[in-house]
C-alpha cells in the first residue's frame, strides 16, 4: 500500500515538474525572451523591462539557461551583477541553476536517453558519457563546473544517465557550482575594480581560450581518463 501510495506521489510530482517545464518553455517561445538571449546587452534591457518583476524573469532566464539558453549561466549571472548587485544575481543565479540541474537530472534518470538526446547533441554525449560513468566520472564533473570552456549547463542530463546518485551530484554542484557564479556576479556589480591592463589581459585570455577551447577540452579529457 505505501508503495502504492509513493510511485502515485512521484508520478504526481513528475507530472507537476513536466507542466511547470512546459509552461516555461511556452512561455520562453511566446514571449521572444531568446530572441533576447544573444548579447548582454539585449538580455539586460529584456529583463529591465519587467521593473518590480525582473527579479523572477532573471530566475526564468537562469533556469532555462541550464537546458536550452544560448547564453552560458555564468555569463547571464554578470548580467544579474550588473542589475541585482553581486549577491543577488549569486543567490538568484544559484537557486535556478541547481534547481534546474535537479530537474534535468530526474528527467533524464527517469526517461532515459530518447529525452537525454532531444537536448544534448550525440558529440557532447559520445565524448563525455563514458567518463561520467567511469570512476574519474567526479573529478571531471567538478572540473567542468569550474573551467570555462567545458557544456557545464547541460551536464545534469548525462548524469542522469549515470550511476550517480542525485544526492551526490548535489553535493558536486554545492562545492564546485557557486564558484565562478559568484566571479561573474561580482564582475557584473563592479564590485571587483580591474584595471585597464587587466581587461587587456582577460581579454586576450578569452580569446585564446575560444580559439583553442577544443584542443584544451579533448587534452583535460584525455588527461582524465
Amino acid at each position: 500500500m505505501n508503495i502504492h501510495k509513493n510511485k502515485l506521489k512521484f508520478y504526481f510530482l513528475l507530472l507537476v515538474t513536466l507542466c511547470g517545464l512546459a509552461g516555461i518553455f511556452i512561455y520562453a517561445k511566446s514571449s521572444g525572451i531568446l530572441n533576447h538571449m544573444t548579447s548582454m546587452e539585449d538580455l539586460k534591457k529584456y529583463i529591465e523591462g519587467y521593473g518590480k518583476n525582473a527579479y523572477i524573469i532573471f530566475f526564468i532566464v537562469q533556469f532555462v539557461s541550464v537546458i536550452i539558453a544560448p547564453i552560458p549561466s555564468n555569463v547571464s549571472a554578470v548580467v544579474g551583477g550588473m542589475m541585482f548587485g553581486m549577491w543577488g544575481s549569486f543567490f538568484i543565479s544559484m537557486l535556478a541553476i541547481i534547481s534546474g540541474s535537479v530537474v534535468v537530472f530526474i528527467l533524464a534518470r527517469k526517461f532515459g536517453r530518447s529525452f537525454t538526446n532531444k537536448f544534448v547533441s550525440h558529440k557532447v554525449s559520445d565524448k563525455y558519457e563514458q567518463i561520467i560513468s567511469s570512476k574519474k566520472g567526479e573529478l571531471l564533473i567538478m572540473l567542468m563546473f569550474l573551467l570555462p570552456f567545458l557544456p557545464d549547463d547541460i551536464i545534469g542530463f548525462l548524469v542522469g544517465l549515470s550511476k550517480m546518485s542525485l544526492s551526490r551530484y548535489f553535493i558536486i554542484m554545492l562545492l564546485a557550482r557557486p564558484w565562478e557564479i559568484l566571479a561573474a556576479s561580482a564582475l557584473g556589480s563592479s564590485n571587483i575594480i580591474i584595471p585597464w591592463w587587466v581587461w587587456g589581459i582577460i581579454a586576450l585570455c578569452m580569446i585564446f581560450i575560444i580559439k583553442n577551447s577544443n584542443k584544451m577540452e579533448d587534452k583535460l579529457i584525455s588527461a582524465v581518463k
